[in-house]
């Protein structure tokens, strides 16, 4: 009854929000303008998209072990099935997935693996709030006074005090691990008296190899930030190229808040952020930049497509010649922890 009444939510979700996302458009208008679309400029945003992945794969690798990585395919090969299944699923299943296929195809453990991915999350959480940060500041001004956007700029607003407080609460996290490392793992060790036996020396890993990748040399550090400066400059430029090849370019910068925004529909339980993301898309643009509900519908489509057909494409593809079933997808976890049990 519990997974009934799960499913059904998501379903109920999923709908309500590509109601909102579709309501007073003209779906033919919208087609119209989505067969306009620059098939060269829409294959660029697809490459760029596709190169994400690799910077996201040598980034993982470095993390992991800068001086003797992973090799590069089961790398790959973990990340993008991962990221593949995080577009699919309204939860970000493929977070625990990509550390147990990589687990299974390296001598990588599983819990090590796992701390990095926490890693992960945070550098992408810089990557994510500094630009939309700097976006608003940069148009703080302008988005208040003008008389069009002044009554919703409490989004912005909003927004931007929320990113502040969540980079400063990130960075403090990140400082007190750095600075007092042994107290932290001491209290870590506390928590995992409350984890099953066969499991606490699993936990103990994943709290050192994540206390790892933050304890970085200078040269490893350089080369993390840039392999995520790189991350993020072609999830950005995505946008800002899908706007160019439906010929409705806005300023590149304007990508920082569009990415900052849409993220909020991500997070939003439905598959592969169906609906949510599309929603977020059309409030900055009909909003902020004036776009009509149409061209709104049209470029959010693309938007989305752009920023998920590369890693669904290429996922599946390797999915398929690993000859992987669903049922292998489920058991990888446990698999994962099975191993570090044993």
């Amino acid at each position: 009854m519990k997974r009934i009444l799960h499913i059904a939510a998501i379903v109920f979700l999923t709908i309500a929000f590509v109601w909102l996302f579709l309501h007073n458009s003209n779906l033919s208008d919208v087609w119209t303008i989505m067969r306009q679309t620059s098939i060269l400029w829409f294959a660029l945003g697809l490459l760029v998209n596709f190169s994400a992945l690799i910077f996201r794969t040598f980034r993982w690798q470095v993390l992991i072990d800068d001086k003797n990585p992973p090799a590069f395919y089961p790398t790959f090969f973990a990340n993008t099935v991962g990221y593949m299944l995080s577009t699919v699923l309204p939860i970000r299943a493929g977070d625990v997935v990509r550390p147990a296929l990589l687990a299974r195809r390296t001598t990588v453990r599983f819990s090590g693996a796992l701390g990095t991915v926490v890693t992960e999350r945070l550098l992408d959480l810089y990557g994510l709030l500094l630009p939309f940060v700097y976006f608003v500041l940069r148009h703080w001004n302008g988005f208040a006074t003008d008389p069009r956007t002044a009554r919703s700029f409490f989004i912005v607003k909003s927004g931007a005090i929320g990113a502040i407080a969540l980079l400063v609460a990130t960075t403090m996290l990140i400082l007190g691990v750095y600075l007092f490392q042994p107290w932290v793992r001491r209290f870590h060790q506390w928590l995992g008296r409350f984890v099953p036996a066969r499991f606490r020396n699993a936990w103990m890993h994943f709290f050192d190899a994540f206390a790892q990748s933050l304890i970085l040399s200078p040269a490893t550090f350089g080369r993390v930030v840039i392999l995520t400066v790189g991350v993020w400059t072609c999830l950005n430029a995505q946008f800002w190229i899908v706007l160019v090849a439906l010929h409705r370019a806005l300023p590149f910068d304007a990508s920082f808040f569009i990415s900052g925004i849409a993220t909020v529909g991500l997070a939003i339980p439905t598959p592969g952020g169906v609906g949510g993301f599309h929603k977020a898309c059309q409030l900055v643009l009909t909003t902020f930049y004036h776009f009509d509900i149409d061209a709104s519908v049209a470029v959010a489509v693309m938007l989305h497509i752009v920023g998920t057909l590369p890693v669904l494409v290429t996922g599946l593809a390797l999915f398929a010649h690993a000859g992987l079933s669903w049922r292998d997808v489920k058991r990888a976890p446990v698999e994962g922890a099975s191993r570090e049990s044993e």
